[in-house]
């Protein structure tokens, strides 16, 4: 028996419809979308991932683009020394830009990306990327601007490196965290400060307790109390006396 017309239209205006609903983190790419980039993402697949699963390491060549639905992936870097520093994490309505250049122009870094939580993400095979990036203006232009914003971000992050003092990193670290957790106490310990920052642990300890001498902070077992976000953010700007 034939499916009529209206039936398979019906079907492929439903199908379209979920897919927007599951990619609603992701405006900029949906909403201008032409038939190339929706044929690309009608025939991804959606996959889970448990929690600090490694996505990406160093040397490895991407098979695939993932656009992330739910959870969090951590992207970082190992120093010679055996530190590790955060350049970024990737949340749903954001691509990893090691992602996309490992793609695009099949640039290597050495970096490794691991899940933080229990996700999901909407697979997208080499093929398919490279077929819409020729085929598909709207998503050549996405994939461009993604680009370049990314590249903005780690340009920040490298001049914070190489300008800022630690104690105002760590400042503004903190002022961020304390933000997202719209001020509850922050679960961490030193050294995963230092993983995040590139550092030593005995390095945050020092900074975390004149923080908590300055009655920015107060440390506990694990987790880090706000205590004056006016003054951390004064030690942010680097108001006050400085850590010798």
């Amino acid at each position: 028996m034939k499916t009529s017309p209206v039936v398979s239209l019906n079907r492929a205006q439903q199908d379209l419809a979920e897919l927007k609903a599951l990619l609603a983190d992701y405006p900029a790419l949906t909403e201008n979308a032409d038939p190339q980039c929706w044929e690309m993402l009608s025939n991804a697949r959606v996959h889970s991932f448990d929690a600090d699963t490694t996505l990406f390491y160093a040397g490895m060549e991407c098979s695939q683009l993932m656009l992330i639905l739910e959870g969090c992936v951590r992207v970082f870097r190992n120093s010679d020394e055996g530190r590790e520093v955060t350049l970024y994490r990737v949340e749903p309505g954001q691509l990893c830009v090691h992602n996309l250049n490992n793609l695009v122009a099949g640039v290597q870094s050495n970096i490794t990306a691991k899940t933080e939580t229990l996700m999901r993400g909407l697979i997208i095979s080499r093929t398919a990327f490279h077929k819409a990036l020729d085929e598909s203006p709207s998503f050549r232009n996405y994939v461009l601007r993604t680009l370049t914003e990314r590249l903005s971000l780690l340009t920040n992050l490298v001049s914070g490196f190489a300008f800022d003092r630690l104690d105002l990193r760590v400042a503004c670290w903190l002022i961020e965290q304390f933000d997202r957790s719209c001020g509850h106490p922050i679960v961490v310990t030193h050294a995963d400060v230092a993983h995040e920052l590139g550092t030593t642990r005995e390095m945050i300890s020092r900074i975390l307790k004149d923080f908590e001498n300055k009655r920015c902070i107060k440390l506990a077992r694990g987790r880090i109390h706000l205590i004056c976000k006016h003054t951390l953010h004064l030690a942010s700007k680097g108001k006050g006396k400085r850590l010798d």
